[in-house]
């Protein structure tokens, strides 16, 4: 009985171990594929996508249409722009100081003012709320890498 029972914890935690591994291999391999699948399209296209996006989630109007895929390439175009910048900073493996950190975080956060201004301009009040929701839920991007982090519960 004793075999038994300490076989079956045995196996238990086993199974436990490699369903923890799997799941952390997963969430990264799920942003590497992110990235694999949209590196090759130019700002443009990126900026196409999204607005088609936007246009089904918040029923937006031809107009509407417009002018947020304006907004949309000049964010993509900016946002690659950036990439370029980094990928070259981490092959030269160079550290930011406090300062840079700083000021690169405090441009970040002025241009979503810019833009939550932008979108503020062109969406009527109910389309705002629902963009404005579903991009300020807080650690969206991180919740995954919580201590305890179990999805479906």
């Amino acid at each position: 009985m004793k075999k038994v029972f300490s076989l079956v914890i045995a196996l238990t935690l086993i199974t436990g171990a490699m369903a923890q591994e799997k799941r952390d291999r997963k969430s990264t391999d799920h942003k590497k594929d992110r990235i694999e699948r949209f590196k090759d399209l130019t700002p443009e296209q990126l900026a196409t996508l999204q607005t088609k996006r936007m246009a089904i989630k918040l029923d937006l109007s031809q107009a509407q249409q417009k002018e947020i895929l304006k907004l949309n390439t000049e964010l993509a175009e900016k946002r690659k722009a950036e990439f370029q910048k980094f990928k070259e900073a981490k092959d030269g493996k160079k550290e930011w100081t406090a300062e840079e950190r700083f000021d690169f975080m405090n441009k970040k956060l002025d241009a979503r003012l810019a833009v939550q201004q932008k979108m503020k301009n062109i969406l009527d009040d109910n389309q705002y709320a629902i963009w404005k929701k579903s991009h300020d839920k807080p650690g969206k991007h991180f919740h995954h890498k919580r201590k305890g982090f179990r999805q479906g519960r």
